[in-house]
């Protein structure tokens, strides 16, 4: 829920600021702030398909609904679930109510993306380090 919160937020902030297009400077040389509507994939990737997408978020959210009350694993694998749902729900909001995402933080040497990306991308990250992490070794035969 913080992570949709965080999200809408943020979007809404930058929809309503800044014009599509044009791009303010936050951090001097670090990080800027690009209003771009996204029809695609996270990061810009498949600039076509939004409906495409929409579907996939519908799919991950609901697996990951049903794979939580299932399962009711960790308090920390569930956190970074909430993270890869949050941001899930979040982009497939923007995707049913104007067609495109709001992607807004620009790095100049990467896509440009939003919070619900950047939630998806660390929680998928972590969990798949934390499998890597915890993994026992299977005896050798």
């Amino acid at each position: 829920m913080l992570v949709f919160a965080a999200d809408r937020v943020t979007k809404a902030i930058v929809a309503g600021s800044i014009a599509v297009g044009d791009e303010v400077p936050a951090v001097d040389h670090l990080l800027w702030i690009t209003h771009v509507q996204n029809s695609g994939a996270a990061f810009g990737f498949a600039p076509f398909g939004s409906i495409f997408f929409l579907a996939i978020s519908v799919v991950v959210a609901i697996a990951l609904i049903v794979y939580v009350a299932r399962e009711g694993g960790s308090l920390y694998t569930d956190a970074l679930l909430g993270l890869v749902l949050g941001g899930t729900v979040g982009n497939a909001y923007d995707r049913v109510l104007h067609g495109s995402v709001t992607d807004f933080f620009t790095l100049h040497w990467f896509p440009v993306f939003n919070v619900a990306d950047s939630a998806i991308t660390v929680g998928v990250l972590l969990l798949v380090l934390s499998q890597l992490v915890t993994r026992t070794p299977e005896p050798a035969a």
